[in-house]
C-alpha cells in the first residue's frame, strides 16, 4: 500500500478540564461554548474517522494543529482506527489559549531521532512569542527526513497588520531549514502546516522561498499547494471564498534524490462528504465545522485535511 503524509487543522481540539495556566475557559462544560464531555467524545470520533477516510489508508505522518495538550492526542491515537500503531510528538508552547501543533506517526514506518521546538519571537521582542514550530528529524521508511509542523499567527488583527507576525515565523523556520541544507544540499525536508497565509503571500514566497515550480535553487522549496491555489481550490471557506492556508512544502531532496520522494506536483485536498455540509444559501459544500462562535454544529473541523503520496525509488 502506498504511504502518504498529511496535515490537518483540528479546530480548537480542547479537552474538558480547566488548565489554570492558559485561557481555555471557553472550552469547559460551564464555559461560553458549553464544551461538554459528550461533545468532546463526538469530536474525537469525528476526527479519527476523518483521518481514517483519507485515501490509501492512514498516513504514515500526520501533522496536526489547534490541539490543546497530550490528553487529546493520547485519546486520538487510542481510537480504534489507529489500531495502536501510532504515537505522537508534542511540546507545550506559550500560546495564550494553550493550543499547539503535533506530529502523529506510525511506529512501523517512522522512527524519530531528534525533536525540538523553534521559538517565534514577534516584533524582535524575546518576551513576545507565539506558537512554536515543531521540528522532528527521523527515519521514514528507512530514509532520513526533516519535518516541520507549523501554525503561524492568525489574521485576526487584519491581514496587513498581522503580516509581520507570519514573516517572523517564516524567518525562524527558514533559518533552521537553511542550516540543514547547508550541511546537506540533498536533505529531505517536509514543511507542513496552517500558515494563515496563501501560497502567494510574501511570508511564503519571499521569506520562506517556497515556489510554485519545482526548479529550485539553493535554499528554495516547492509548494505543493501552489497548483490547487491557482485552480481556486482551498482548505477553509472564509470571507466568502476558499482560502488555501493549509500547505505542504518540500525541498529539492524530496523531489530528485533517491529513496523516498514525492513525484506528485500538487497536494490533494480531502473532500470526503463526511467532512462537508451543503450550504443551501450559497449552493456549495463547505467544511462541517465544530463551532461558529458559540453556535455548535458538531462537525470535525473548519479546515479540510491535505495529503500527498510518498514514492520510493531504489
Amino acid at each position: 500500500m502506498q504511504q502518504s503524509i498529511a496535515f490537518y487543522n483540528l479546530e480548537n481540539f480542547f479537552d474538558t478540564v480547566d488548565d489554570p495556566i492558559t485561557n481555555d475557559d471557553d472550552f469547559l462544560p460551564n464555559g461560553y461554548k458549553n464544551w461538554t464531555e459528550l461533545r468532546y467524545l463526538k469530536k474525537l470520533e469525528n476526527i479519527s474517522a476523518s483521518i481514517a477516510s483519507i485515501p490509501n489508508g492512514l498516513p504514515a505522518l500526520i501533522g496536526v494543529a489547534e490541539i490543546e495538550n497530550k490528553t487529546v492526542l493520547t485519546d486520538l491515537i487510542y481510537q480504534a482506527e489507529f489500531k495502536r500503531d501510532y504515537d505522537y510528538i508534542h511540546f507545550d508552547s506559550k500560546d495564550r489559549r494553550g493550543i499547539d501543533v503535533a506530529l502523529l506517526f506510525n511506529r512501523q514506518h517512522f522512527n524519530p531521532i531528534h525533536k525540538e521546538k523553534l521559538k517565534v519571537h514577534l516584533n524582535g521582542n524575546p518576551n513576545y512569542i507565539t506558537r512554536d514550530i515543531l521540528y522532528v528529524k527521523g527515519e521514514l521508511l528507512g530514509d532520513v527526513v526533516h519535518i516541520f509542523v507549523n501554525h503561524w499567527p492568525s489574521r485576526g488583527e487584519g491581514t496587513l497588520k498581522s503580516m509581520p507576525n507570519r514573516i517572523a515565523a517564516a524567518q525562524s523556520l527558514s533559518k533552521k531549514a537553511k542550516s540543514i541544507l547547508d550541511l546537506d544540499e540533498n536533505a529531505k525536508i517536509i514543511i507542513m502546516g496552517d500558515f494563515n497565509d496563501l501560497p502567494v503571500s510574501k511570508s511564503i514566497t519571499q521569506y520562506l522561498k517556497a515556489k510554485s515550480n519545482s526548479e529550485l535553487r539553493k535554499h528554495e522549496f516547492y509548494n505543493l499547494a501552489a497548483i490547487p491555489y491557482q485552480n481556486k481550490e482551498g482548505t477553509l471557506f472564509a470571507q466568502k471564498r476558499w482560502l488555501m492556508f493549509d500547505q505542504i512544502i518540500i525541498s529539492n531532496g524530496m523531489i530528485k534524490a533517491k529513496g523516498i520522494k514525492i513525484t506528485a506536483n500538487r497536494l490533494q485536498i480531502h473532500h470526503d462528504k463526511s467532512l462537508l455540509y451543503y450550504d443551501t444559501q450559497r449552493g456549495i459544500y463547505k467544511p462541517n465545522r465544530t463551532y461558529a462562535r458559540d453556535k455548535y454544529y458538531g462537525g470535525s473541523s473548519d479546515h479540510l485535511p491535505v495529503y500527498v503520496a510518498i514514492d520510493i525509488e531504489n
